[in-house]
């Protein structure tokens, strides 16, 4: 006679071909533990109440089995050798299990089978969703590094083309050290003669003292000339860096939105790039939630951390948290106390989203603006 072998959230159930129970394993009332069960059979892995059933239905001479899953009958069929196990999906079992649910769990002694199987299915909804941000967030920790490299890239072509325009008016890069203003020029005006103060005003956001001074290092300029075709390929590399720009500020947008969908409190605490390249730094969300917050406070300051503990120097007081604007404009003498205090709040928001736990990130960082006013205060008042 082949019996046939189903398991659902109220255990593992064999049948006759007459759809008679024929013996039965009930998992643990647990919901968590059925619900880890669940995942390991979808997994292809049979729980131990696979083994004790099919063990105990041997030793009554049992000995041929259908079941639905070829990878679960795959393992059960390494260890039982001397059994017959076939796959046949649906089975008479699962059919039974799934029609007539309530019947079999009130005929073992279940009093609420829907009370069961909501809290089983909301632990596998989180177990899934878990897993899915665990694969997310190695998509984040990717584009990232991509934006990094496009930052790298960008400032190495801003500097070449400073370095180039250069030769023909070597002053406008003392008089214009911000990159944005200095190839907004450029592209605007091209060569030197065209720098004119009321020109210069219109295109950066620089003073009428400032912009005259620059027409007048315009004119005894001691830079070589340049002919149509240098300012044409110039220009031609500038609006190259300013599309790369453009698809940094893309990159970022797409990184925000990643990190709102895997670690809406990280990124409320700390915005998207920075909590980015946390996860990136620890290697995932679950390591980061994995650590202290003491290891999270110098995370990406490890060759200063490194190079203190061999010379005993001071160790860093912060790694790339201190790209959070609360400590980078604060004075020096706050930032290590400020970052400590972030490091917690990223610890906490860490673990909620690994867990895919509530929204908290609002009221992280509202505590956290009240901690940073309180080191402020106090540290005044001494």
């Amino acid at each position: 006679m082949t019996l046939h072998i189903s398991e659902c959230v109220l255990g593992v159930f064999a049948f006759d071909d007459q759809g008679e129970l024929v013996a039965y394993k009930r998992f643990p009332d647990d919901p968590a533990e059925i619900a880890g069960r669940l995942a390991s059979v979808q997994m292809g892995v049979p729980t131990e109440e696979h083994r004790s059933l099919i063990r105990e239905l041997i030793m009554k001479g049992e000995s041929s089995f259908t079941l639905e899953q070829t990878q679960l009958a795959e393992e059960l069929a390494k260890e039982f050798k001397n059994a017959k196990f076939e796959v046949l999906a649906p089975n008479k079992a699962g059919m039974l299990l799934r029609g007539k649910l309530h019947d079999i769990g009130e005929e073992i002694g279940y009093k609420d089978v829907d009370l069961l199987l909501r809290e089983v299915n909301f632990i596998l909804t989180r177990l899934k969703l878990k897993r899915e941000v665990s694969q997310r967030d190695k998509l984040v920790i990717r584009v990232i590094e991509v934006l990094d490299e496009l930052d790298k890239f960008i400032n190495i072509l801003t500097v070449r083309v400073r370095e180039w325009y250069g030769m023909h008016f070597p002053e406008l890069d003392r008089f214009v050290p911000d990159h944005q203003n200095y190839l907004k020029l450029v592209l605007e005006l091209g060569l030197r003669e065209n720098f004119k103060a009321e020109n210069i005003k219109t295109i950066a956001k620089i003073s009428d003292d400032l912009a005259k001074k620059i027409e007048d290092a315009a004119v005894t300029s001691v830079g070589a000339s340049f002919d149509e075709i240098d300012r044409q390929i110039i220009q031609e590399e500038i609006k190259m860096i300013i599309e790369l720009q453009k698809l940094r500020e893309k990159t970022a947008e797409y990184i925000d939105d990643l990190m709102t969908q895997i670690a809406p409190n990280l990124k409320t605490l700390v915005g998207g790039t920075i909590g980015a390249r946390l996860i990136a730094l620890a290697g995932g969300l679950d390591e980061l939630a994995k650590m202290p917050a003491s290891t999270i406070q110098v995370l990406g300051a490890e060759k200063a951390l490194f190079r203190a503990l061999k010379t005993r120097a001071k160790p860093p007081k912060h790694g790339v948290i201190y790209q959070h604007p609360s400590i980078r404009t604060s004075p020096k003498k706050f930032r290590g106390k400020i970052a400590r205090a972030l490091a917690g709040k990223i610890a906490i928001a860490a673990r909620l989203d690994a867990m895919a736990g509530e929204f908290m990130g609002d009221r992280l960082l509202e505590e956290f603006k009240i901690k940073v006013a309180k080191i402020l205060k106090e540290s005044e008042s001494r």
